[in-house]
């Protein structure tokens, strides 16, 4: 008994050592360099179903599961990790770029995925991301906070136009196999809340055929560990990934666009538009 609670104790003191040694490390200096795909190596779902999280069996299983323990442990690490003072020290170092685009995109057999969830959009109603991606490609908006919106919206002020809102009819002529999926993720249950206060306002930057394609998806949705392979676990950014109808990242970027990464977002997706012409005519 005694050998047991030794090394009970020994793991819990390995556990806290580890937990400092994560919140002491310093804020993130300089962007990744994204040189190979990224996201996870098979699609997964997260939920079946928005009330699933808030089911009183899952809050059970949270609280008392025998892997609710290591998994709240982890959180915390990551929360700890995750404060607001390195996030912001690590926007303001890196001036939002968490990670710089790939100069091309990902060949299709060699891409990962994006998970798939199911979320409240705007137009009121639970919608499956994946349902989402039909049998187009997607330029997928991925943001937490104000500057994370602006952000990823600074890629579609292209050409002396504004793809995303006032021309989108625009980008739907010259790509009509895009589409663009947005995820507003609130970080808290209270600025979710405010986010869904505000939809009218939302509602009123998009047309209602786009409604669909808006979800408002609480964070604890896309847990920590899924966060870091999709380099998005700075809430002060913003991320673009462009996904194929498969789900797959073809290509990804962050942070405010410089001209280089627009001209580059918008070649691929000009290259990805001709790969989907030869996929319809194969």
């Amino acid at each position: 008994m005694k050998s047991i609670r030794l090394f009970t104790t020994s793991s819990r003191n390995f556990k806290f050592l580890n937990t400092i040694k994560e919140v002491s490390k310093p804020p993130q200096s300089s962007s990744l360099e994204i040189t190979r795909p990224i996201g996870l190596s098979k699609p997964v779902l997260l939920n079946h179903k928005l009330s699933d999280t808030y089911s009183l069996t899952n809050i059970i299983q949270e609280l008392f599961g025998d892997q609710a323990k290591e998994r709240r442990q982890k959180n915390l690490d990551y929360d700890l990790k995750h404060s607001p003072i390195y996030e912001a020290k690590s926007f303001e170092n890196t001036k939002g770029k968490i990670f710089k685009p790939p100069i091309s995109w990902f060949k299709q057999d060699k891409s990962l995925f994006f998970p798939d969830f199911i979320a409240k959009t705007l137009n009121g109603k639970q919608e499956s991301l994946y349902d989402v991606l039909g049998n187009k490609y997607s330029i997928v908006r991925l943001f937490s906070s104000i500057t994370g919106d602006k952000c990823t919206r600074s890629y579609f002020d292209y050409d002396g136009k504004d793809l995303y809102s006032k021309d989108y009819s625009t980008f739907q002529k010259q790509f009509p196999n895009f589409q663009i999926i947005n995820i507003n993720m609130p970080t808290t249950w209270i600025k979710g809340i405010v986010t869904n206060l505000s939809l009218s306002n939302l509602k009123k930057i998009i047309s209602p055929d786009r409604y669909n394609k808006y979800f408002i998806l609480p964070m604890h949705i896309l847990p920590p560990d899924i966060r870091t392979k999709l380099h998005c676990d700075n809430q002060c950014s913003g991320y673009i990934y462009i996904l194929d109808s498969q789900g797959r990242i073809r290509w990804a970027t962050s942070g405010y666009s410089t001209p280089e990464d627009l001209e580059l977002m918008w070649k691929v997706v000009r290259g990805l538009e001709k790969e989907a012409l030869r996929n319809e005519s194969a």
